[in-house]
């Protein structure tokens, strides 16, 4: 990754700030985030992003709304948070990002990304041994489709 006094692609931003990029280009488009400093494909962030991303992370944790979250940061005032929109935020720490692998149908590997960092083609290789494991041919081996399980 790049130093934190450099350029950053979005990618680096969104991995420095435990984001995903769809979520730092949410946060331009809203108006929490200033757009990326460049044009074309000389885009990119720099440290005062990151600063901001925190910054609202903090406030959003602290139970604020966007809105409230956009008046702050524009150099306004927002009505301290209820304890009922606390207890509604995560602290970025605890998010999860699930994503679900489709093994044969009725069955499906659920994983999360957030803790297993896992390459396309090992997810690939995963499917196939539980695939044998179950005995299902699957549509990967030699235009096989699936099938009941053997007993």
């Amino acid at each position: 990754m790049a130093d934190m006094t450099d350029r950053m692609s979005i990618d680096e931003l969104a991995e420095a700030a435990g984001l995903t990029r769809r979520a730092v280009r949410y946060y331009v488009q809203q108006k929490l985030l200033p757009p990326p400093l460049g044009v074309g494909r000389g885009k990119h962030y720099d440290a005062t992003h990151l600063e901001q991303i925190r910054r609202l992370r903090e406030l959003q944790t602290a139970g604020y709304a966007l809105d409230d979250i956009r008046r702050i940061l524009d150099g306004g005032e927002a009505p301290a948070p209820t304890p009922a929109s606390r207890a509604k935020v995560r602290p970025a720490e605890e998010a999860e990002l699930w994503t679900r692998l489709k093994i044969s149908d009725g069955l499906e590997l659920h994983l999360d990304l957030k803790r297993f960092n896992v390459d396309v083609s090992r997810l690939a290789a995963a499917r196939e041994l539980l695939r044998e494991a179950f005995g299902i041919n699957g549509p990967n081996r030699e235009g096989a489709t699936d099938s009941e399980p053997t007993a």
